[in-house]
């Protein structure tokens, strides 16, 4: 099934590694029998997207950016017409083409572990157009009660923290931290609520700590980390000597290491930030509380859908900046902004 497809289309592109992005006319991608073509609406600018412009990733170049779009289904390919419709609202996660043939493949099976995966806006053109392909095996449906502008962030930054939360197995209604509260913790906070637990919000900056408090689902309890008692505040708060889990949504490593003080004996983090130099922690806290540290890349597809389905049902939003297509260069120097408050998401269709 095609609608009417254009054979070119506006997108805002990587040209050239730490150069300025550039709007550019190019064509209309091709889909495969597993595809599906979608009409971008939105799509989100996250940590990622500015590490691949420095060329953290090695990226090819010219490259359309984000991992974080969502739109409407235009064209499906034969094998993709037994799961999606023309029409259909969807989002589409980082991940997509698992080859099948990888040892991953073979031993893990999961499209998040393959070794020749296309990952977009990463190593394959992103969401920043007017159009983009979409795997049918890894795309989730957007519920309607989820507008473009918020469901855009949640294809990322929801699916990582939604996957952080369930990798720090905090038993129920239980305690649990965020370490940075930007796109990722903002909605961890609301995730956790929704899920019944308490939660403590830790940010040094005001934006971030207003955050916290900004939905239906706030924090129990925002700690400056610049308070000099934080952690001491933060352990008599969860009582049993710490809490049991925290989610770090930030890349600074003194603060990552910082988050295992926080803990009980036994506890879990999960640091969600990719810091070009590595993490470092603490031999002395990470051994003499027999603490965990667990990896965690995004949720499963399967997950990511459970996310959607409950940010619909609790209500669940993101204090986005909507920035219009054509201002879209302006990315960059917006995401640097020290006060920029949650997640920018580029506006590309009405």
């Amino acid at each position: 099934m095609v609608s009417e497809i254009p054979e070119s289309m506006r997108a805002l592109q990587i040209v050239e590694l730490k150069q300025e992005l550039q709007i550019n006319e190019i064509p209309v991608p091709k889909i495969g029998d597993n595809d599906v073509l979608i009409k971008v609406a939105a799509a989100g600018y996250c940590h990622t997207d500015y590490q691949v412009w420095e060329g953290v990733f090695q990226s090819k170049t010219p490259l359309v950016p984000s991992h974080e779009p969502v739109g409407t289904i235009v064209a499906v390919g034969l094998k993709a017409s037994a799961k999606w419709n023309v029409g259909q609202r969807v989002g589409v996660l980082l991940f997509r083409h698992q080859c099948g043939s990888c040892m991953k493949c073979k031993t893990v099976n999961d499209v998040r572990f393959c070794e020749n995966i296309g990952m977009a806006g990463v190593n394959s053109d992103g969401g920043m157009a007017e159009y983009m392909v979409g795997d049918a095996d890894t795309l989730c449906s957007l519920p309607d009660a989820i507008p473009f502008e918020q469901g855009a962030p949640l294809m990322c930054a929801g699916s990582t923290v939604w996957g952080a939360i369930k990798s720090a197995k905090v038993p129920p209604g239980a305690p649990v931290g965020f370490i940075g509260i930007g796109g990722l913790g903002s909605l961890g906070v609301q995730f956790a609520k929704a899920l019944g637990h308490p939660v403590v919000a830790i940010d040094s900056r005001p934006e971030g700590r207003e955050l916290a408090t900004e939905f239906k689902h706030k924090a129990d309890l925002v700690i400056d980390s610049n308070d000099p008692e934080a952690a001491t505040k933060i352990k008599e708060w969860a009582g049993e000597g710490g809490l049991p889990g925290v989610v770090v949504c930030t890349d600074n490593v003194p603060v990552a290491g910082w988050s295992l003080k926080l803990l009980k004996t036994h506890g879990v983090c999960v640091p969600l930030g990719v810091p070009a130099d590595g993490l470092k922690f603490s031999a002395f806290d990470l051994h003499f509380g027999e603490l965990t540290i667990v990896g965690s890349l995004v949720a499963s597809p399967a997950e990511a859908q459970r996310m959607l389905n409950a940010v619909a049902q609790y209500g669940i939003q993101s204090h986005v900046t909507v920035v219009p297509f054509e201002q879209g260069p302006d990315l960059l120097n917006m995401y640097m902004d020290p006060h920029l408050k949650g997640r920018l998401v580029l506006k590309v269709s009405g």
